[in-house]
């Protein structure tokens, strides 16, 4: 037996006061309206709608992120083809100028040098711009082979020094015999 229950069976005369339950000895729950039951919850709900925009924003964000990223490669990819283009646009129109000064009848050597000075870009305007560079630089022109039939003349033999000093003698030997 425990010690309270012995002490009870010794005084039975003395009687304990009754455990009753009162509002002071047990801790009282909190009791909720429904006015407040609904703010508690809406709170709640709120907090965690809060928690689902944030994280559907920063997903947007990380979208928008990577295509402005894709969008800056395709920037720079075309970029890359517009340079590409014009360099190719840049030789389609120096081949051109150098056809048309060809055919104006300028040399190489001379095509090379007037190349930058004709402005222009379409037909036309090369056209005019080399009538122009023709009345200040004429064109070289074009001499023809005087002797296209003729072939070329043979050349001579190499010497050696016993054959030039036999010639030498052969040129000078009738004035040294007489």
């Amino acid at each position: 037996m425990s010690i309270e229950n012995q002490n009870v069976n010794e005084n039975p005369t003395v009687e304990e006061p009754e455990k009753t339950e009162s509002p002071s000895n047990k801790p009282e729950e909190k009791t909720f309206t429904q006015a407040e039951l609904d703010k508690i919850i809406a709170d709640r709900l709120a907090r965690e709608q809060k928690k689902r925009d944030e994280a559907i924003q920063k997903e947007r964000d990380e979208a928008e992120r990577k295509r402005l990223e894709e969008a800056q490669q395709y920037k720079e990819l075309a970029e890359k083809y517009r340079e590409e283009l014009e360099s190719q646009k840049a030789d389609v129109l120096k081949a051109k100028k150098d056809a048309m000064l060809a055919k104006a009848g300028y040399t190489d050597e001379q095509i090379g040098v007037l190349r930058n000075t004709i402005a222009g870009e379409t037909d036309e305007e090369l056209t005019q711009a080399i009538e122009g560079l023709k009345a200040v630089i004429a064109p070289k022109p074009k001499y023809v082979d005087p002797s296209p039939m003729n072939g070329e003349r043979g050349k001579p033999e190499p010497v050696d020094g016993t054959e030039l000093g036999k010639s030498m003698y052969a040129k000078i030997k009738h004035k040294i015999r007489g």
